[in-house]
């Protein structure tokens, strides 16, 4: 074998060894990037008022916001509680416990969540009071509406919530709880022993 051809294969060696380094480095520093990108812990939004455009409801009791700075917050609402429309754990506590069925359970859901849809709908600027955080990390929450009604009210004396008694909240709702009942409006109508069962823990 002559000199050149020992040279080139040299030559070629190098470069393949180079090129082999340069993909490594260049591999581990995406990977460190992205997991960097992953691990960074999101801004907690601290406690305040807020104007926002809504992004999503999920159901009578969770909305998610843009707030003006482009952060998404997921607020679960103050004060209310509304039947379970989704599968899980909180449908099937809330069905052996009130003796109904699902069907009529994710009804009653369904019914809060439209409910909430008339009250708001994607894109509508609204003011939020963020209090704190709560569990999945949701923001614990007031929402007025575009028209400037406190939706954490509103919902209650249209008959499409119960009270969240594992938390502090304002007496008054009790005497609009009890006229929502007493007029039956709302799930009222239709719903009135799962209503029963949900706001004041009367089992069947």
């Amino acid at each position: 074998m002559n000199m050149k051809k020992i040279l080139a294969i040299i030559v070629a060696v190098i470069i393949a060894a180079a090129s082999y380094f340069i993909e490594e480095v260049l591999l581990k520093k995406d990977k460190t990037s992205q997991q960097t990108t992953t691990e960074a812990p999101k801004e907690v939004i601290p406690p305040g008022e807020y104007i926002a455009k809504v992004e999503r409801i999920a159901d009578g009791d969770t909305i998610t916001v843009r707030l003006e700075d482009g952060r998404l917050a997921k607020l679960r609402l103050l004060w209310i509680d509304t039947p379970e429309k989704n599968e899980g754990y909180k449908l099937l506590r809330d069905v052996e416990k009130c003796g109904t069925s699902k069907r009529r359970m994710k009804e009653a859901g369904e019914k809060a969540t439209a409910y909430a849809k008339r009250n708001f709908h994607k894109g509508d600027k609204v003011k939020v009071k963020i209090e704190g955080q709560g569990h999945f990390k949701r923001y614990l929450a007031l929402i007025w509406n575009k028209e400037g009604e406190l939706y954490n009210e509103e919902i209650i004396k249209d008959g499409y919530a119960c009270i969240y008694r594992k938390a502090k909240y304002p007496k008054y709702l009790e005497d609009l709880l009890e006229d929502a009942k007493e007029n039956r409006r709302g799930l009222w109508k239709d719903y009135y022993d799962i209503m029963e069962c949900l706001c004041y823990g009367k089992e069947n």
